[in-house]
């Protein structure tokens, strides 16, 4: 080997422990933030915020440099781990976690109670499902913590590891199996609306279901598939007054070109418009089956809308028509026996 070559090697290998040191030092960087729990509220005391029963438990996240409360949320202990029931972020949306607001969630929840048939399953989003479980609703599918999607902003993101790290820790391990079968129902909710159907009637075991959506999911499925779903969303001040309003919203939608919208009220009187960038986003099923004005309005065949509240919607999923199950069936047995015959 001359000594070129050596030196090459050399250098090489140099690179290489570097690059390996620098790696080591990536997955070992702290997290830039913490939990820190907050006492629990003695019974009678007011807790931390105005609809939080006094039963949860207050937490915030802080940043570690200056200690800034990034996050107040309120999490109810259950046997399935800690549920987080309220996300109050005290910076711009999305910060990790996006939530329903939670007087919708139980308003949500009153209205199942009175109306959920006995041993109907519910599918929804697993924070959602989680929520309802905690205020008295039956049989929710989704009843795990699966972490995700995460919204990990982008100043955070050679931080990436410790946020996971940090997550885990709190809230605890996915399950795989459930994170998988979740996976499937939301996959569902981006594919075409006929085949979305069909997904879902295949994670209800083909029998009658209770499907629920907010408008807010819209934007976790935008995250978690952004090449099936384009939606992008903006905060207003809700002033009271509806043509200035609507003014706003318009103006936000012409500059964006933005192909149909759909309007939710948010605490602290802001409004949050949700909005689909293109025409293939608004024919996926979630988009179908929530209120956008702009979007095609005619029924889904198979889903029936029983409720709409703030930015829930709730559907009765159908079981496929005996006939058409039995046509369905036979269709790969006809075809097969047809195959043998050419043989």
């Amino acid at each position: 080997m001359t000594r070129f070559r050596k030196i090459l090697v050399g250098l090489g290998l140099l690179g290489l422990l570097a690059a390996g040191w620098l790696l080591t030092q990536y997955r070992a960087a702290p997290a830039p933030y913490h939990y820190e729990p907050q006492a629990v509220a003695a019974a009678g005391a007011a807790p931390a915020a105005a609809d939080a029963p006094a039963a949860f438990q207050t937490v915030r996240l802080v940043a570690n440099g200056d200690q800034k409360v990034l996050v107040e949320f309120d999490v109810a202990k259950t046997p399935q781990g800690l549920v987080r029931m309220d996300w109050r972020a005290q910076v711009d949306d999305p910060l990790l976690q996006l939530s329903a607001p939670l007087p919708e969630v139980q308003s949500l929840a009153e209205v199942l109670a009175r109306h959920q048939a006995a041993g109907t399953p519910l599918l929804s989003w697993w924070d959602t499902g989680r929520q309802l479980q905690v205020l008295g609703v039956n049989h929710v599918v989704f009843d795990q913590h699966l972490a995700e999607p995460l919204f990990v902003p982008a100043r955070w993101s050679a931080q990436r590891d410790a946020v996971l790290r940090t997550e885990e820790a709190f809230w605890g391990k996915v399950e795989a199996a459930q994170r998988d079968r979740f996976q499937a129902f939301s996959r569902a909710l981006v594919a075409h609306e006929h085949e979305g159907v069909e997904q879902l009637r295949a994670i209800a075991g083909d029998r009658k279901a209770v499907l629920v959506l907010h408008l807010r999911d819209m934007l976790l499925l935008g995250q978690m598939y952004p090449k099936a779903l384009a939606v992008g969303f903006q905060d207003f001040v809700d002033s009271g007054d509806v043509h200035r309003s609507v003014r706003g919203v318009h103006g936000w939608l012409r500059d964006g070109d933005q192909e149909a919208y759909a309007v939710t009220k948010l605490p602290n009187k802001q409004l949050r418009v949700v909005a689909l960038n293109d025409k293939a986003s608004g024919d996926t099923l979630a988009a179908r089956l929530l209120p956008f004005a702009g979007n095609r309005q005619e029924d889904v065949a198979g889903l029936t809308l029983v409720w709409r509240g703030g930015g829930f919607v709730v559907y009765e999923l159908d079981p496929r028509d005996p006939a058409q199950a039995a046509a369905a069936s036979a269709a790969p047995a006809a075809s097969a026996a047809a195959g043998a015959g050419k043989g």
